[in-house]
């Protein structure tokens, strides 16, 4: 992803992105929530807003005390799982 900017927010501004794009289709489920981060505690949040309208698909990154929350558009998010 190029000339993005990470935004460091709290854990429930993280909360509130994460359920305003949660879809039962996509799997970021309540139950998603409660298994994954709600009990978590040292952990920072990141977002990265999307750049357009079309960008409508959420992702998050996890690792090493972070998760990002970041979109992408149908079209990249079809590629994104294509192995060269």
């Amino acid at each position: 992803m190029n000339n993005v900017e990470e935004q460091e927010i709290s854990k429930s501004a993280f909360k509130e992105i994460y359920f305003q794009h949660a879809s039962t289709e996509s799997g970021w489920t309540h139950s998603y929530w409660d298994a994954f981060f709600e009990g978590e505690a040292n952990v920072k949040y990141f977002v990265i807003m999307p750049h357009s309208a079309e960008a409508n698909r959420m992702f998050i990154r996890s690792g090493n005390g972070v998760h990002c929350i970041y979109f992408l558009t149908e079209e990249a998010e079809e590629s994104f799982f294509n192995m060269p």
